[in-house]
C-alpha cells in the first residue's frame, strides 16, 4: 500500500460523495483524526477497516490498496494485500508474543511461589533452621479440644511450635521477675537429649498452655499475700499438670493482668517468651503487662518461657 495514494484516493472519493471526514468516521466508527491522518498519509487504516472502508466509499479493497481507481485484482494486488496485513499485523504479533511470554514467567513465579508454601506446611523437605512458636486464634471447639487434652483455665493458649531441624530437647519453666531481677523460677517440663529413645515426631507440633490464678487474701493487711497457679501443658502427645505455689511479694495485688505471644516469635538466647502475667505494683494495682511508664516498674511479673536446645 502506498500511504500517499491511498490517502489521496480516500480525500478524493469522500469529497466527491460530499461526506466530511466526521461522516466518514461515524460509519466506521472512528475518530476523525484517524481520518484525516489517512488522507495526510500520516498512516494507513487497520487491515480490518479496509472492507467497509471500500464500501463506504464503493471502491474494491484492491483500488484502495493501489490508491487509483480501476484497478483489477491482480497477483501484484494479492502480494500487496499479504505484504500490507503483514505489516499491520507482526507489530501486534510481537508485542502479544511478549505479553504472552510475561503472562508465563508470572504464572510460573505464582505457581513457584504457591509450590514454596505448600512444600513448607505440608512437607519437612526444606531446612528448618530456628525454632518458631506462633500463637493461634482458637475457636470455642478448639478450646474444648485442649481442655480434653488436659490443658484448662483462666489463661488459655494455643501455639504451633515449628521445630529446628537440629532440635534436640526443651524445657518450659515458670519465672517470677521484680524489679530486682528474676527472683524465683519453677520448671515444669525438662526433656534433654539424654532422654532415652527421644523422638520429637512431625516437625510442626501442638503446644497448649493453660494457667489459672488462685489467691489468698488478708483481711489483717488488705491485700493478697500469696498467689498460686495451677497449670496444664499439652505438647509432643503428652499432657502435664502441675501448681505453682510460694509465690510471695509485697507487691502483690489482688488480681491478675494477662499477657501472650500476640504473633510469632523467634527461638533466642533468652527462649521463646509464651506467656506473661503482671501481679500487682507498688500501689497493689496491677497492670497489663508491657509499656508500663517508670513509676510501675517495681511490678512483679511471672513469666512462662520455653528453652530448646
Amino acid at each position: 500500500m502506498d500511504a500517499i495514494k491511498t490517502g489521496g484516493l480516500i480525500a478524493q472519493v469522500r469529497r466527491e460523495k460530499e461526506l466530511t471526514q466526521k461522516d466518514l468516521a461515524q460509519r466506521l466508527h472512528v475518530s476523525v483524526q484517524a481520518v484525516s491522518k489517512w488522507e495526510r498519509a500520516l498512516s494507513c487504516p487497520d487491515i480490518g477497516l479496509l472492507e467497509p472502508l471500500a464500501e463506504a466509499l464503493d471502491l474494491t479493497v484492491t483500488e484502495l490498496l493501489s490508491g487509483q481507481r480501476g484497478e483489477e485484482p491482480g497477483e501484484e494486488a494479492v502480494r500487496d494485500s499479504l505484504r500490507f496485513g503483514e505489516n499491520q499485523l507482526r507489530p501486534k504479533i510481537k508485542k502479544w508474543k511478549w505479553l504472552f511470554i510475561l503472562a508465563a514467567a508470572l504464572l510460573l513465579t505464582v505457581l513457584a511461589g504457591l509450590g514454596y508454601v505448600w512444600v513448607r506446611d505440608n512437607t519437612e523437605w526444606l531446612p528448618q533452621r530456628e525454632t518458631v512458636i506462633r500463637e493461634l486464634e482458637a475457636s470455642d471447639r478448639e478450646y474444648q479440644i485442649a481442655s480434653a487434652l488436659g490443658a484448662s483455665g483462666f489463661d488459655l493458649h494455643l501455639y504451633e511450635a515449628t521445630l529446628a531441624d537440629d532440635f534436640a530437647g526443651y524445657s518450659i519453666q515458670a519465672e517470677l521477675w521484680t524489679h530486682d531481677g528474676l527472683e524465683q523460677t519453677w520448671p515444669i517440663i525438662l526433656q534433654s537429649p539424654d532422654d532415652a529413645n527421644m523422638d520429637f515426631g512431625p516437625r510442626r507440633q501442638l503446644l497448649v498452655l493453660s494457667l489459672k490464678p488462685h489467691f489468698e487474701w488478708s483481711e489483717e493487711e488488705s491485700r493478697c499475700t500469696e498467689v498460686w497457679f495451677d497449670y496444664g501443658i499439652s505438647f509432643e502427645g503428652c499432657s502435664y499438670r502441675g501448681r505453682l505455689t510460694g509465690i510471695a511479694s509485697p507487691y502483690l495485688g489482688g488480681g491478675a493482668a494477662w499477657g501472650g505471644l500476640n504473633g510469632t516469635a523467634v527461638l533466642n538466647q533468652e527462649g521463646i517468651l509464651l506467656s506473661v502475667i503482671s501481679l500487682g505494683g507498688p500501689n497493689g494495682s496491677t497492670y497489663a503487662p508491657g509499656g508500663l511508664p517508670p513509676e510501675y516498674e517495681e511490678s512483679v511479673y511471672l513469666v512462662v518461657r520455653m528453652y530448646c536446645e
